[in-house]
């Protein structure tokens, strides 16, 4: 039955498995905070170096359905020391790599781990906590996983430096495959059928709204006969939250994962502290905008679209500020453009609360994988474009790089905008016919 109060044991499962989610944002964020490092290393131009993130985002990107459809099958706790396994061994492979083939191998494989770990910790989190608090929860899991950044930005980093790349990667690849077995020592699945269609706030507020969440997922069933993925997709919240998770974090992820580094210190001129300040400053903005977008949200079901729309629009005006900025960009002008691109991943995982709207619980696991990698087609689109128009206008190598240059290429974001609010338009209608909150 569905848990009525928070427990010590859904606590522990919670934390262990927060924890292996830090551990994977750390080694999806560890080419970002060494990316001078690395592409001296392996000698990589700037459309190599961003290919480095961008086959670990499509691995990812390309993983989540099947991730999803292993972990309804096999459950949160196997699937998330399985993710822990795969990118411990990817995270020694890049410690060894010598060549740029081999770095990308590693990063293929990290990308393929990283793929079951987060989908897993939502899945976790309806089985053992009420679920007026999922909304919350789930923001609070997504957010404290972006403490993994600190982990890249300040002890990798100072560990690269000091002993090397090869000791640095290889500390980093031990502690994944030791957090593997911590999970499957105190992580337990729960009871998978107490994962419930959810709306908000307001379907568990009474026995009459769940029972219209469960009318309106009954209204968009499909036979039996047909498949899961095609009726999952076919759910109008999973598209809704899949355009979602696409318009709001590509342009954080890019600036996190792999630009943002290099954009702050070679096309800013920010000193290398001033840069891992600022970068510091995401992270911990990103901690404290996961709790104000988890109340809202919760609190305000029908207008978690609004706040979508909101942060879309603070991330272009953000940025319109930080290129067009006439003579040299401030710190304080640059800590601002961190602050609002911090709100991105928190506005994202509200795509999860459109996809659990109108989805069966036995198909929970495949939505939450397409919906999550709808933030990560987009972030690795534009993490390539980036890199791309770099290299169109000669910017090969961080010693070429220019604040003009880097206007243009942070330019070429616009139409990932354009087309994430064009599809969520699209199935807007769809989805409010069959949400009953709405």
């Amino acid at each position: 039955m569905t848990p009525a109060t928070v427990t010590s044991r859904a606590v522990v499962v919670w934390v262990v498995a927060v924890l292996a989610y830090a551990s994977a944002i750390f080694a999806r964020t560890s080419l970002s905070a060494t990316g001078v490092d690395a592409a001296l290393r392996f000698g990589a131009s700037s459309s190599i170096l961003s290919l480095f993130t961008v086959l670990q985002l499509a691995v990812y990107a390309a993983m989540q359905v099947p991730a999803g459809a292993v972990l309804d099958r096999i459950g949160a706790r196997k699937a998330i020391a399985l993710g822990c396994v795969l990118i411990g061994l990817g995270q020694l492979a890049l410690g060894f790599a010598d060549t740029a083939p081999e770095a990308v191998g590693a990063r293929v494989l990290v990308g393929t781990g990283d793929a079951f770990v987060f989908i897993s910790v939502v899945r976790l989190i309806p089985a053992w906590f009420p679920r007026r608090t999922v909304p919350f929860v789930t923001q609070i899991a997504g957010i404290t996983g972006q403490l993994g950044q600190l982990l890249s930005l300040g002890p990798l980093v100072g560990l690269v430096h000091a002993e090397g790349w090869t000791t640095a990667f290889v500390a980093a690849g031990a502690l994944l495959v030791v957090l593997a077995a911590l999970v499957l020592l105190l992580v337990r699945d729960g009871d998978r059928s107490d994962v419930h269609v959810l709306t908000g706030t307001t379907a568990a507020a009474s026995p009459g709204a769940e029972a219209a969440g469960a009318s309106a997922v009954e209204q968009h069933e499909v036979p039996v006969r047909e498949s899961a993925l095609r009726a999952t997709w076919r759910s109008p919240g999973t598209r809704v939250g899949f355009w979602v998770h696409f318009v709001s974090p590509f342009t954080a992820y890019a600036f996190a994962l792999l630009w943002g580094h290099a954009y702050l210190t070679e096309g800013l001129g920010l000193a290398e502290p001033t840069a891992l300040g600022v970068l510091s400053a995401y992270v911990i903005a990103c901690l404290a905008m996961g709790p104000v977008v988890g109340i809202l949200s919760s609190r305000h079901p029908r207008h978690r679209i609004r706040i979508v729309l909101a942060v879309v629009a603070l991330h272009v005006g953000s940025w319109v500020v930080v290129l067009v900025w006439p003579g040299r960009v401030p710190v304080a002008v640059a800590v601002g453009l961190a602050l609002a691109l911090s709100a991105g991943g928190p506005s994202s995982l509200l795509g999860f609360d459109f996809a659990r709207d109108t989805n069966r619980p036995s198909n929970l696991g495949l939505a939450t994988g397409m919906v999550n990698a709808g933030g990560f087609v987009a972030s690795l689109t534009s993490v390539l474009l980036v890199g791309l128009v770099l290299d169109i206008l000669g910017q090969t190598s961080p010693d070429l790089y220019t604040r003009g240059g880097f206007a243009l290429a942070w330019a070429a974001q616009v139409p990932l905008w354009v087309l994430g609010l064009a599809m969520i338009r699209r199935h807007w209608s769809a989805y409010r016919a069959a949400d009953p909150v709405h």
